[in-house]
């Protein structure tokens, strides 16, 4: 049943943006020195409890569990032509898997090199002719070949017109509005002395990704138009026919974790731009976010939808629990644009059993010594809705702790999930790996026709980190994913830092069959690189 609980919400609205091209950047600009990694001691907290608490849960982790997914664990999965029997107890390991191997790669090439910071977050997205990719503050494009056409300063000199003085910007996203024809930029910012946080939100002017944007600095610190002490940390973003959508974990700036929130913005009115305070943008904010259990909600994915145009469609938001759970929670936003209407959005949110997931171990590489990499937490990393015909789903993925019958200890896999949404329950899912080794940061995304594609990295005590794809067919067997191919192996153990933080996934709007990805692998003497790649069924 849907919350009866509703989350507080309330409109909010920010000052005139700018409008910002590559031209317009000064010679000071072009110039300037990078961005420092430096990060406040204010901001090192990201989870919902404290460090050293979470370290002590991810050293738990590595324990190996043999009845870490017992058999009333997994549902019965469901596709639209039949109901099979139920699933098996435990998925069978990657590397006991028969038949084809993934998604044939129709393009891959290099991504944006090592910067100063770590991890890169890697985010793409792909239109008509471009593929635009971002890591930390850097934004390059590329045409399907991999020929780099444009590249901005870094993302400070993109957003310089509306950003405050001294704020450091952090955990970026790209989206290509395939309804619109436009790009969608958005990138955290926050300052520790005098104390703010922005999202700072960019739109493409044109169907050119190299052209004009209009950009606006809009507060995070407030909930609606309401004064808060918490700043915003790992923005995460969605968009359907009618509005964009920003969701937030809140923290305090005196620590600790406040809440999740998202932000509605109207398509039309960013789209529309315009430049000084006639041209005002308004937000409707959602906060407090619980599950039905009543828990904290964590890290809210926003969907990217794809459905046809017309009337005022729903939009759907799905997270896990944190930090573990047997349940996600699927969100349904009604009447989005309530606001610019004269009425207001409604949220709510409703459980969707699932099969049992854990806080993932770090992950074992080649030569890291005691080294391993960073595996995150189970927050869900992505999420796509998809309307073909009747059938109605949300697809979503994120990292889990698995036991392996005959493993020394639990590694860290590959969870994906089905939704199917009019039911509010689990249409398939499946856990994916193989007995010591590390799968870790999946995307997921889906073609027109309804064939899945997933990317992630992995390594084990032989590999490196590296870069991998996989996937289904519609009509492979419900619960699995194919054998999975290496898009490009590491080359050195990464010991430097944090890995990941997230990989990047979209659908090419001129055509709906290929899907392109963007992620990291270890490079030469302990470095990150990152490679784009497109793949095809």
């Amino acid at each position: 049943m849907p919350d009866v609980t509703a989350p507080e919400s309330g409109a909010g609205e920010t000052g005139g943006g700018a409008s910002r091209a590559m031209a317009d950047l000064t010679v000071d600009e072009l110039l300037a020195t990078p961005p420092s990694p430096v990060r406040s001691p204010l901001f090192a907290q990201r989870f919902p409890v404290e460090m050293e608490e979470y370290d002590n849960l991810k050293a738990g982790a590595r324990e190996h569990s043999p009845d870490a997914l017992a058999a009333d664990d997994t549902l019965e999965a469901q596709t639209d032509e039949e109901v099979p029997e139920q699933q098996p107890e435990e998925n069978p390991p990657e590397d006991e898997l028969a038949g084809g191997l993934a998604p044939a790669a129709s393009a891959s090439f290099e991504g944006i090199s090592q910067t100063a910071f770590r991890p890169p977050d890697c985010t793409v997205a792909v239109g008509p002719t471009r593929v635009m990719a971002a890591v930390n503050v850097d934004l390059v494009g590329y045409d399907k070949t991999g020929l780099q056409v444009f590249r901005w300063a870094n993302f400070t000199a993109m957003f310089n017109p509306v950003l405050p003085a001294g704020a450091q910007l952090f955990d970026p996203k790209l989206a290509y509005d395939h309804y619109s024809g436009r790009w969608i930029v958005c990138v955290a910012a926050r300052r520790a002395n005098p104390q703010g946080s922005w999202i700072m939100l960019g739109v493409s002017q044109t169907g050119d990704p190299a052209g004009a944007y209009w950009i606006w600095s809009t507060d995070a610190t407030v909930n609606g138009s309401t004064a808060t002490g918490n700043w915003s940390d790992y923005p995460m973003l969605g968009f359907d026919t009618q509005a964009i959508y920003v969701s937030t974990n809140q923290f305090g700036f005196g620590g600790g974790f406040a809440h999740a929130k998202l932000r509605i913005f109207n398509k039309a009115e960013l789209y529309g731009g315009g430049v000084g305070p006639s041209h005002n943008i308004r937000w409707w904010d959602f906060w407090g976010l619980k599950n039905p259990d009543g828990s904290a909600a964590f890290s809210v994915q926003p969907c990217c939808h794809f459905q046809g145009l017309g009337g005022n469609p729903r939009a759907y938001l799905v997270n896990s629990l944190f930090p573990s759970g047997s349940s996600l929670t699927l969100w349904t936003l009604s009447n989005s644009l309530g606001l610019w209407s004269g009425s207001a959005p409604t949220l709510t949110s409703t459980a969707v059993a699932c099969r049992s997931y854990s806080l993932p171990p770090g992950a074992v590489q080649k030569d890291g010594g005691t080294t391993r990499i960073a595996t995150n937490d189970t927050r869900l990393l992505n999420a796509v809705f998809q309307s073909v015909g009747r059938t109605q789903r949300v697809w979503t993925t994120h990292t889990s702790g698995y036991s392996w019958r005959g493993d020394t200890e639990a590694r860290s896999v590959v969870q994906w999930y089905e939704i199917d949404v009019p039911s509010h329950a689990i249409s398939q899912q499946g856990a994916f790996g193989a007995s010591g080794r590390h799968y870790f940061f999946p995307v997921i995304q889906t073609d027109i026709s309804r064939n899945a594609h997933v990317a992630f990295g992995r390594s084990a005590a032989d590999e490196y980190g590296h870069f991998r794809q996989t996937g289904r067919l519609a009509t492979d067997a419900p619960g699995t994913l194919q054998g999975s191919a290496t898009v490009i192996a590491g080359q050195s153990a990464y010991t430097g830092g944090r890995w990941g933080d997230y990989f990047g996934i979209g659908r090419d709007p001129s055509d709906s069959r290929t899907v392109w990805s963007y992620g990291e692998y270890a490079g030469a003497s302990n470095t990150w690189r990152t490679r784009v790649n497109a793949a095809k069924y």
